[in-house]
C-alpha cells in the first residue's frame, strides 16, 4: 500500500534537541533508515519548560517540541531536526490512573516535511508526595523505583522564589542531604517530593520514548501511495462496524482514513475484522 521511502532520508543527519540522553532510544531507531543522529550539545532545551516547573513550558506539548527543533534548524544551519516533549497527568481512557503522552516530532526542511510520533502510556512511575522527614521520604520512594529512578525535593510543589529544588536524587544520601537542606525554608516543617520525569533519570519513561520514536519510524516509512510523500498516516477512524448477530452499525471502527500531508490524496483501509462482538451492539446489548 506505501510506496518507499528511502531515498528521503538514507545518509542523512539529524540533530537533536536534548540534554537527557534521549539519543540512547531515538538514535538507534533512526539508524535504521539510515540517519546518522547528532546531539545539539549547546542548546538548553530547559528554557522551553521543566518538569519541576521553575521553568513554565511555553505553549501546549506539540508547541514546545516545534519551538525545540525549530531552534535546532535555526541555530545549526541543519536541514533534519528532531525534538521530544513529554507529558504527564491523568490518562485519557482511565482518569484515575497517570499517563504519559510522549511526542517525538522530526522536521525536514528539505522537503517541507513535519511527522510525528505518539504514544499515550499507563507505563509511568508519575507521582508525588507531602514528606516531614526522610522515613516518609524512604516509604514514598520504594513505590515508584528508587534509586534506579531519580527523585525531585522542594518545599511546595509550587516552586517558591529563592528556594532550592533539588533534582536528579538517586542516592539515600542525596536524599537526606536535600531534606535537611529545604527543612529551614518551610515554616511548617512539610516538603514536597516527587519522581524526576526527565529522560536520563526515569528508565520507565525512555522506554516510552523509544515506543513514540518506533510510531515516527513508522510514519516515515510509510509513503503515500499516490506521490510518494512520507508520513501517510491514519488520521480519522471511521466507525460502523456492523454487529456479527443482527448486523447493525455498533461504535466499533470500520476503517481507518490515510491523508498525505501534500497532494491530500485520501485513503480509506477497512479493519482486518469485519464484524463486531455483540456486545458492543446497541441492540444486542442495550
Amino acid at each position: 500500500m506505501f510506496k518507499d521511502t528511502t531515498a528521503y532520508f538514507h545518509g542523512r543527519t539529524a540533530i537533536l534537541a536534548t540534554k537527557h540522553g534521549k539519543e540512547q532510544v531515538i538514535a538507534p531507531a533512526l539508524a535504521a533508515l539510515g540517519i546518522q543522529v547528532e546531539v545539539a550539545a549547546a542548546i538548553d532545551t530547559d528554557q522551553f519548560g521543566t518538569f519541576s516547573r521553575d521553568r513554565p513550558r511555553c505553549g501546549t506539548q506539540e508547541e514546545a517540541a516545534e519551538a525545540k527543533a525549530n531552534l535546532v534548524l535555526s541555530e545549526t544551519g541543519a536541514d533534519l531536526a528532531i525534538a521530544s516533549e513529554g507529558s504527564f497527568g491523568p490518562h485519557p481512557q482511565c482518569p484515575l490512573v497517570p499517563g504519559d503522552r510522549e511526542l517525538v516530532l522530526l522536521v525536514d526542511r528539505l522537503h517541507d516535511l513535519k511527522l510525528w510520533g505518539e504514544v499515550i502510556s499507563l507505563d509511568t512511575n508519575f507521582s508525588h508526595a507531602t514528606i516531614r522527614s526522610l522515613s516518609d521520604a524512604l516509604t514514598f520512594a520504594k513505590t515508584v523505583g528508587f534509586p534506579s529512578h531519580g527523585l525531585i525535593a522542594m518545599v511546595s510543589s509550587d516552586p517558591i522564589p529563592n528556594t532550592p529544588i533539588f533534582k536528579g536524587i538517586k542516592t539515600v544520601e542525596e536524599l537526606e542531604a536535600a531534606i535537611a537542606a529545604l527543612h529551614p525554608h518551610s515554616p511548617d516543617g512539610r516538603l514536597h517530593l516527587e519522581t524526576d520525569m526527565r529522560a536520563h533519570m526515569n528508565p520507565t519513561r525512555m522506554g516510552v520514548i523509544a515506543s513514540a520514536t518506533a510510531e515516527l519510524v513508522k510514519a516515515m516509512q510509510q509513503g503515500c501511495p499516490q506521490c510518494g510523500l512520507p508520513g501517510f498516516v491514519a488520521t480519522e477512524t471511521i466507525p460502523g462496524r456492523p454487529c456479527a448477530l443482527c448486523g447493525a452499525p455498533t461504535s466499533q471502527t470500520k476503517a481507518v482514513r490515510y491523508r498525505c500531508q501534500r497532494c491530500a490524496h485520501v485513503l480509506s483501509v477497512p479493519t482486518q475484522e469485519p464484524l463486531a462482538d455483540p456486545s458492543q451492539c446497541y441492540f444486542c446489548n442495550p
